[in-house]
């Protein structure tokens, strides 16, 4: 992805967003959970993976937000429990995010984990375990931490940091607010932006911004970065 000018902004209002930043529809409201298993498990042939350069570092801990970065629509706006593939379901970047780090050896030494700030605690929880990232893994499985309560992300990222022993600087985290995003960036966490979920575009900038930011020796990591309706980089 070429590099855009860098814009600076702690907030972008939702109108510039629309103009910015382009998202594939979730998928439809029919799709069932068989239709959900198949896709994870045929993700190679439908996504592109990420080419990182022969030797390029990756994230030692990939960290997700849930509501509108992996599944839409968000809990609060739902009465019930939700059934997959019914009244929720994942982004296409997301389901293929997910089986990427579920099935390619090159993420074995990764761990992956779940920061939420929901007040839907138990559905979420619920979810994880319905949703599969690939055949006979759920995100359930796939998560090695889950900090799923209200309250600050900074919370979430201090217990992540202790639960796992990863420090900030190799970690990477996907969100759709800029308020989580700038409390984070500033602990020293790269941040990827992701307004209408995660697409597969922004999933593979990131990934190539941590390992470019690792090449040049950077230590601290903390900023927060997205793209633009033309594809291209974009800093917040």
């Amino acid at each position: 992805l070429p590099l855009a000018n860098a814009v600076t902004a702690s907030r972008v209002s939702s109108s510039e967003l629309r103009r910015l930043v382009s998202s594939p529809k979730p998928p439809s409201r029919s799709v069932t959970r068989k239709r959900i298993m198949s896709c994870a498990s045929k993700g190679k042939q439908e996504w592109a993976k990420v080419e990182l350069p022969k030797g390029a570092e990756r994230p030692k801990l990939v960290v997700f937000d849930l509501d509108n970065t992996m599944w839409t629509p968000e809990l609060y706006q739902l009465q019930t429990l939700p059934v997959p593939g019914r009244d929720i379901n994942l982004f296409k970047g997301a389901r293929a995010a997910l089986f990427e780090l579920a099935t390619d050896p090159a993420w074995r030494d990764t761990k992956v984990a779940a920061a939420s700030r929901t007040e839907d605690v138990l559905w979420a929880e619920d979810l994880l375990k319905r949703f599969d990232a690939a055949d006979g893994v759920t995100m359930d499985k796939l998560f090695h931490v889950k900090e799923i309560y209200p309250g600050s992300k900074r919370r979430h990222f201090e217990r992540l940091k202790k639960k796992t022993g990863i420090g900030f600087n190799e970690m990477i985290f996907f969100d759709d607010s800029t308020w989580n995003t700038d409390e984070i960036e500033q602990m020293g966490v790269l941040c990827v932006f992701n307004p209408r979920g995660l697409t597969t575009d922004l999933w593979n900038l990131g990934l190539q911004e941590y390992a470019a930011m690792k090449k040049n020796k950077e230590s601290f990591m903390g900023k927060t970065i997205g793209v633009n309706k033309r594809r291209r980089r974009y800093y917040y």
